[in-house]
């Protein structure tokens, strides 16, 4: 008893001293349950992986500033396999002239990774020596959906190019937009808007819009100009439109302490199905699982804007804080 507390005096202790192991022996290969698997899955095995790209752009029209845009990748999985501990593995490949993946971020689920695949950072310059891929993730997943890992990537354009001018002259409004689709893009989308917001004026009066495609909503108690594109650019893949547009609404309309005087912007608004700018992907084949069980798996990718600005060309315009890819 002294060697096993040679400190103090234990409390509760049968007469026979302190036993040396568990009376209750601890079977063979059992698997422990971990902390943050709140259950089990019982019923038929599934595994479903979605890549999510989405991209940001400042767009000036203007020699003196550089246009900006980055992308920014997510994975998300939902994995519905039986057993304690199941393994998946989930590899990404990127085309033979693909960017590689930088500032690589995994879910704790993750158990072993190949090192440098973490080292690839958008603050250095990329050089031959940079990890290209594939990229092999082993993981015991949770049960419900989960971002497996998050990465930026820099890739040479944006999906969409536009040129925005806006002019005051005789008490209206003269706009031209134009807008291109890159011939790297797939010209198919989900759904693709340009939004034009006027602010700091009287509500709309009259508007004159021509477009060369696509249909326009004007909401003038808004001071709003709604570019619907639809599912597809035309085959030459450019768009423009015109407008002429008057103020003479007696109450004041949408105010913005930003877009004073001729500062103003087109935002873009798209989803591309089945579509990464980096070219990364997750072939079907490639998805690993060791179950017992025969597994269905499914994998897609998709192209998401956000914060997509095209500033008039013509105005001031703000100058972004946040690092993107010139």
């Amino acid at each position: 008893l002294l060697q096993v507390c040679p400190f103090g005096t234990p409390l509760d202790v049968p007469l026979m001293g302190v036993p040396g192991t568990s009376a209750t022996p601890t079977p063979a290969g059992t698997q422990k349950q971990p902390a943050w698997k709140t259950g089990l899955h019982r019923g038929r095995a599934m595994v479903n992986v979605v890549v999510t790209e989405t991209v940001r752009s400042m767009q000036y029209g203007n020699q003196s500033r550089q246009d900006l845009w980055d992308v920014y990748g997510t994975v998300t999985c939902k994995c519905e396999v039986e057993g304690v501990l199941p393994n998946v593995t989930v590899t990404l490949s990127l085309p033979p002239n693909g960017s590689p993946l930088q500032d690589i971020l995994v879910h704790p689920c993750v158990t072993s990774l190949d090192s440098s695949i973490l080292t690839a950072s958008s603050i250095d310059n990329l050089d031959g020596s940079t990890f290209s891929g594939p990229y092999k993730f082993p993981f015991s997943p949770p049960l419900e959906p989960f971002r497996l890992c998050s990465y930026t990537s820099q890739v040479p354009v944006p999906p969409i190019l536009g040129l925005y001018q806006l002019k005051e002259e005789d008490n209206q409004l003269h706009l031209t937009a134009s807008l291109k689709l890159h011939e790297t893009v797939k010209n198919n989308f989900e759904y693709c808007e340009a939004h034009l917001p006027l602010f700091n004026r009287n509500h709309m009066g009259g508007a004159d819009v021509k477009v060369s495609f696509g249909q326009v909503d004007v909401s003038k108690e808004k001071n709003l100009l709604v570019w619907a594109l639809g599912q597809r650019f035309p085959k030459s893949r450019e768009v423009s439109l015109e407008a002429k547009i008057n103020f003479s609404g007696q109450s004041p309309g949408p105010s913005d302490p930003l877009c004073t005087g001729l500062t103003a912007y087109i935002k873009l608004y798209f989803k591309v199905p089945d579509v990464t700018l980096s070219g990364c992907c997750v072939d079907q084949h490639s998805v690993q699982v060791y179950s017992s069980s025969k597994t269905r798996i499914a994998t897609s990718r998709e192209l998401l804007s956000k914060e997509y600005y095209i500033w008039n060309s013509t105005g001031a315009a703000p100058v972004s804080g946040a690092q993107m890819t010139t």
